[in-house]
């Protein structure tokens, strides 16, 4: 791949920098020890010695090999090179099953329309374009150049940037490879062990003192989501905890109804997707009420020790309550899957903003907004949504209700943004005019439709 933002410092030639391109995934730029070639053009027969013929003027070796060349005066610096970090790896016959799903296509390209790119590429060609006018460029040579234009700034093209912005771009020089107390870390060494007991502290310390069984939490309100690129699902959702302790966090998503549901009092309540992981020995299905007479009549105890007013009963507590009318179907949510976070981990990431405690005198009024919900269907998929996102919205503080919601481009969840950033509008895709939040609902959306509804075009 033909994009790159991270330099390396020579071990060797004493003041210099390589630029690095991001070649793959496998032992790429953020591993501790990143697999790099070197390509080049050099013609004199040092350097071809050196290296590996890949086509006609180019070749590649190995970084060790270029420092030398340089050393030694072969290459006159740097820029002779380009500096791949990272490969991409396929399976026996993986590769040739993807291009007969045309998964990918083939391109045969000369030598002089890589090196000009390549020389394009390093005169600075901004990461965030994630290398799409290389790949509109070959699209074209190949004569797919209609395909190409068909979905430029799609949902794809976004992601893909959003992707390069969080991993190409490095404001602080971008280094890899580099042990904690490298000299280019900068002057003052914090041990790993120092580190780690510091985190654990805070850790404990929101441990004991915010989140407890019981606790409902929200996903962060930011601009750009930090669950944009990954776990799509955790993107505006809502979680109670069921268990949080020095071991394990074990928590509920509370606002996606599935496809199924269960039948009660002439009734179908929604079974909602929880999670991904299953409570050995207990049943999959946790039913949940928030409302206080129910449990004044014996129905349900409370989530936790101090719960924040949601109690769980078993589906025959609740039947037998619905045919007696003490209760109503609709009282209940019934959720099937737990999320797991490893010891501290939930703690850490609501101390850093990802999660937001919900306010106990929220938690009933949300509880009640997600009884709206229905069985999730092709037909209803934006009307369940728009549902979990009115769930969310009303879950957030009075003092951020009253600013609509959302908090300012501020927030410390820019993620890939520091000081000096060259960005007209952060609040935007790059080059785009589409908005990182709304990216973001559109990726949830895509996972809800392929993931509970089994129908990825529908999104």
């Amino acid at each position: 791949m033909l994009t790159r933002y991270r330099m390396l410092k020579d071990d060797v030639n004493e003041g210099l920098m390589w630029r690095v391109w991001f070649g793959g995934d496998v032992q790429g730029l953020d591993s501790p020890l990143p697999d790099i070639v070197c390509l080049h053009s050099l013609r004199n027969k040092e350097a071809r010695d050196a290296s590996v013929s890949v086509m006609k003027d180019i070749q590649w070796t190995s970084f060790a090999n270029a420092k030398k060349l340089v050393e030694r005066g072969i290459a006159s610096g740097p820029d002779d090179f380009w500096l791949f970090a990272g490969y991409a790896g396929w399976g026996p016959r993986q590769l040739s099953g993807e291009l007969d799903r045309k998964s990918w296509y083939m391109c045969a390209t000369d030598s002089q329309t890589l090196l000009k790119e390549l020389a394009r590429q390093g005169r600075g060609v901004d990461p965030r374009d994630a290398g799409l006018e290389t790949w509109t460029l070959l699209m074209d040579m190949i004569g797919r150049g209609e395909t190409a234009a068909k979905h430029s700034f799609g949902f794809d093209d976004l992601m893909l940037k959003e992707w390069s912005q969080a991993n190409l771009v490095k404001i602080d020089g971008g280094q890899i490879g580099l042990a904690a107390g490298s000299p280019l870390m900068g002057d003052v060494e914090i041990s790993r062990g120092t580190v780690d007991k510091l985190m654990m502290d805070a850790a404990k310390l929101a441990l004991s003192e915010d989140i407890v069984a019981g606790s409902v939490l929200r996903a962060s309100s930011a601009d750009r989501s930090p669950f944009l690129l990954s776990k799509q699902e955790l993107h505006h959702s809502l979680i109670l905890v069921l268990l949080e302790d020095e071991k394990v966090a074990l928590g509920c998503m509370l606002n996606h109804p599935s496809t199924k549901g269960c039948d009660v009092g002439g009734r179908t309540i929604p079974i909602r997707y929880g999670g991904d992981y299953a409570i050995k020995g207990q049943s999959p299905m946790m039913w949940l009420h928030c409302n206080d007479l129910l449990l004044d009549s014996g129905l349900g105890t409370p989530v936790g020790d101090r719960s924040k007013g949601i109690y769980k009963c078993t589906q025959e507590e609740a039947t037998v309550a619905i045919s007696r009318g003490i209760a109503n179907a609709k009282d209940f949510l019934v959720m099937s899957g737990v999320c797991v976070w490893p010891k501290y981990s939930l703690a850490n990431e609501v101390e850093r903003g990802i999660f937001e405690i919900v306010e106990p005198s929220r938690v009933n009024e949300v509880l009640n907004a997600l009884q709206e919900q229905e069985i999730l269907t092709k037909e209803n998929l934006e009307t369940s949504l728009s549902a979990g996102q009115a769930a969310w919205q009303k879950s957030a503080s009075r003092k951020e209700s009253s600013s609509d919601g959302a908090k300012g481009s501020d927030s410390p969840l820019m993620l890939g943004i520091g000081e000096g950033f060259d960005e007209e509008d952060e609040t935007v895709v790059f080059n785009s005019t589409k908005k990182v939040s709304e990216l973001a609902n559109d990726a949830l959306k895509k996972w809800v439709a392929t993931f509970l509804l089994g129908a990825p075009t529908l999104a």
